[in-house]
């Protein structure tokens, strides 16, 4: 009920204000400090979480503690679809690309254009979700002048792509 909660007053905030995207953010740290910060919830729930890719700061413009909360609904989003034993993998790029992966059922072609949509849950959905912690991520997304794209993840599951924009 918390995470419900959390949600709603986050998705109020952003169609209310204008969000402040201009200032400079470390990529890497936000990844180390979100995949950190997770890693209980993943082991509590048999699963595993790694961060992989660029080792140094990725420079961009944006709201860090918005980026956070993006990262943060894709890492809950995989490891609530994935199944005990298997991990999901936020991988960051030196050039502002952040992708989050997982060994799940993955997304039908068919839904993809729809999982952004608020309050909207696919057929059989598994989760206690409410539908809106994507539609969260692609606002997030649009204020930064970001894109995100969703596709598989070899052998199954899903991947998430973010771009950002270097500093």
């Amino acid at each position: 009920m918390n995470r419900l909660v959390e949600q709603l007053l986050c998705v109020a905030r952003l169609d209310s204000v204008a969000l402040d995207v201009s200032a400079p953010v470390d990529l890497r740290q936000i990844a180390e400090e979100v995949v950190g910060s997770m890693a209980h919830l993943a082991l509590a729930s048999g699963r595993s979480i790694a961060l992989t890719g660029a080792e140094h700061p990725v420079r961009i413009v944006g709201n860090a503690d918005a980026i956070t909360d993006a990262l943060r609904n894709l890492i809950e989003n995989a490891l609530a679809h994935t199944e005990p034993g298997t991990e999901v993998i936020v991988e960051l790029g030196s050039d502002g690309a952040l992708s989050v992966q997982d060994s799940g059922p993955g997304i039908p072609a068919d839904d993809r254009p729809r999982i952004f949509d608020r309050f909207w849950r696919g057929k059989g959905a598994r989760s206690e979700g409410a539908g809106l912690g994507l539609a969260i991520v692609m606002e997030i997304v649009r204020a930064h002048g970001a894109s995100i794209a969703v596709g598989d993840h070899s052998p199954c599951g899903a991947r998430f792509d973010l771009r950002f924009r270097p500093a």
